[in-house]
């Protein structure tokens, strides 16, 4: 499963701070803002020589030298060298010195760098430090919460994602960025209808680049170049994956499901049963095994489902496996068995699947 990459606006929060640390014109202000267009830019070397520059000729333990510091660990970060990052981060948080923005902005990029070095525990600590600090910048508030989500996105923890995204929604209703996380959430939780409207609210909000990225990628998932009851033309995602849409009689509601030819069972989990079950007609067909990627073996219960759709592609009835016992499979897996009346064609180059009636 892809992982989405958190976002930090902490040298836009620098930006705003710095022209209350530095109330007149000097040459440590012309400096940051050079400094600023660099970084923003991608010239991360240049940026932290010129953050440097800076910081060799400023008194020490100013609130200056505090916004500066965390700049160059933000370039730091950016140009890989997550060492001198985390120095400068920790001169910073152990000064006891700062507080507000700065310290929350500081926390945040603290637990991006535990959580790409496998440190979970204390990147969460990180995140929530950075959500409880007292300060009034809506806009770092909602960035707060909204990285915590797509951490929790990316670990599998959905509940907890949604909820904070709705908070971060909430807090900053402008934030196409929280929008687009949100989206993310309800598709990775199967809400199909909800990551869609959300993703088209975060392009409508004149998203940046990183919440253009998600909401670009939700949407490109959710719609087919070609549809009918007889052929289907669809991309494949950056990792040569086909995710589509199946719903379960015709007024069904569509659940996400990772279409895979090399599988031979469609494997569903027990909360989808639930809701197909409200849907169509579900026939328990007994028990069954299957044999998982890993070579191990595990029991499952067979369901005759009837009706099924692909898009708007009839497929029949299926027959559907619930494993017995909890897995950390997160995914609905649409096998070959349910796919009998219908070749799918793949153009790997072309990044391409046709999926057409026999």
């Amino acid at each position: 499963m892809a992982k989405w990459k958190l976002k930090f606006l902490v040298l836009t929060c620098l930006f705003f701070l710095a022209s209350n640390v530095w109330a007149e014109e000097s040459d440590a202000t012309s400096l940051f803002q050079i400094g600023r267009r660099l970084f923003e830019t991608g010239d991360y070397y240049r940026a932290v020589e010129t953050f440097s520059k800076i910081l060799q000729a400023a008194e020490p333990d100013t609130p200056a030298v505090h916004l500066v510091r965390l700049a160059r660990a933000q370039a730091y970060y950016g140009k890989g060298d997550l060492k001198r990052a985390w120095a400068d981060l920790n001169a910073v948080l152990e000064s006891g010195a700062v507080n507000g923005e700065i310290l929350a902005s500081g926390l945040m990029l603290r637990g991006t760098i535990n959580l790409k070095e496998g440190r979970q525990k204390s990147a969460f600590n990180d995140f929530t430090k950075a959500i409880n600090i007292d300060h009034a910048n809506k806009s770092l508030k909602c960035l707060a919460l909204t990285n915590r989500g797509i951490a929790y996105v990316n670990r599998g923890d959905l509940e907890n994602a949604i909820r904070d995204l709705n908070r971060a929604v909430s807090i900053d209703p402008t934030s196409s960025f929280a929008y687009a996380a949100r989206g993310l959430a309800h598709l990775r939780s199967d809400k199909i209808d909800l990551a869609r409207r959300d993703s088209e609210k975060a392009l409508s909000l004149s998203p940046d680049p990183s919440a253009a990225k998600i909401a670009q990628k939700i949407l490109s998932e959710l719609s087919v170049t070609q549809s009918s009851a007889n052929r289907l033309a669809l991309r494949l995602n950056e990792h040569g994956q086909i995710f589509v849409q199946v719903k379960f009689g015709r007024t069904g509601a569509p659940h996400r499901f990772l279409l895979d030819t090399g599988a031979t069972h469609t494997v569903i989990s027990p909360k989808l049963l639930a809701e197909i079950s409200r849907e169509t007609k579900v026939t328990p067909l007994g028990k069954g095994m299957v044999v998982l990627a890993d070579g191990s073996s595990q029991s499952v219960s067979r369901y005759r489902v009837n009706n099924a759709f692909l898009f708007n592609m009839p497929l029949g009835d299926i027959e559907v496996h619930v494993f017995d016992r909890k897995t950390k499979a997160g995914l609905n897996l649409l096998g070959a068995k349910s796919l009998g009346n219908v070749t799918v064609t793949i153009d790997s180059g072309a990044k391409r699947a046709e999926i057409a009636r026999k």
